[in-house]
């Protein structure tokens, strides 16, 4: 039962989620504070509430799926209306802490997540191969709620620049999962940018993507102004991944190697937000 609580909430990617908002809140503030934990906790909560109600609403065509009928509700283990429950009291549960954090301004943003993910991002998945750039507008929630609880604006430089940059990223992100699960998710009846732009120009397009996410990475680096070391070690990342991406443009490119370029860009993004998380905290405290 606890096993299929995780993956019914998505725990691992949730938790995943929410280190945005922790890292979000050290730029911001460059400290560690316990209303850092709580905003962490607040959107752990809330990933987890609306990944279970995704399920709730996905379960038929999680059956016809290799990679997720093994799924609680999408196998049988557990009925929808459970799935339903437990979606409903995190999601209220996230609501009243972030409530305690930001008031009003914290519930309409976890309102404005839930509305946009469960109930326009989820139906638009079965009607368009585009849903993932609406979609990746959700990504600048966590850091959102970070960068409030730290107590600056959301009309900051920084902050503009540092949702772009995850908004970007969500893009190449997900068209490499559709390139390595491209027949799961014909199977489950969703229409897919592979079948959509086919093969050779999906590679062209996910390639121009990631040159984008360098460059909103750039920009985001120019706006902090970090150290030297930090630039620096940014600008190996940045030159790593481009060239890591340029075997998208081969035409021996094989949908098995998306799975190296996911990790490899996976981690060069959370590389770039550590480094400047670290590098906001020391100038904080050296100054």
């Amino acid at each position: 039962m606890i096993k299929d609580f995780f993956v019914l909430t998505k725990f691992v990617l949730s938790f995943a989620v929410s280190l945005s908002a922790l890292f979000a809140y050290i730029m911001a503030k460059g400290e560690i504070g316990g209303e850092m934990l709580f905003a962490t906790f607040s959107v752990l909560l809330v990933a987890m509430g609306v990944s279970a109600l995704n399920q709730v609403q996905e379960y038929k065509s999680d059956a016809k799926m290799e990679r997720t009928k093994d799924r609680p509700i999408a196998s049988g283990r557990m009925s929808p209306r459970t799935g339903l429950i437990i979606g409903i009291v995190l999601i209220v549960a996230a609501m009243a802490l972030i409530y305690s954090l930001l008031g009003l301004t914290g519930v309409n943003i976890f309102m404005f997540a839930f509305i946009w993910y469960n109930a326009m991002y989820t139906p638009l998945k079965k009607r368009s191969a585009l849903a993932v750039v609406p979609g990746a507008i959700l990504g600048a929630i966590p850091p959102a709620i970070g960068w409030l609880t730290a107590g600056h604006s959301l009309m900051e430089l920084e902050f503009i620049a540092l949702a772009l940059y995850f908004f970007i990223w969500q893009v190449p992100h997900f068209w490499l999962l559709v390139m390595l699960f491209h027949g799961d998710y014909k199977d489950g009846g969703y229409p897919t940018a592979m079948k959509l732009f086919g093969q050779g120009s999906l590679q062209r397009l996910t390639f121009v993507w990631i040159v984008f996410t360098i460059q909103a990475g750039i920009f985001l680096v120019w706006v902090f102004e970090p150290y030297t070391i930090t630039k620096f070690l940014s600008f190996i990342i940045a030159l790593l991944v481009f060239v890591s991406s340029l075997v998208l443009l081969k035409k021996s490119f094989e949908l098995t190697h998306a799975r190296a370029l996911f990790w490899k860009i996976n981690a060069a993004f959370l590389s770039v937000i550590v480094l400047l998380s670290i590098d906001e905290y020391m100038k904080h405290h050296i100054s």
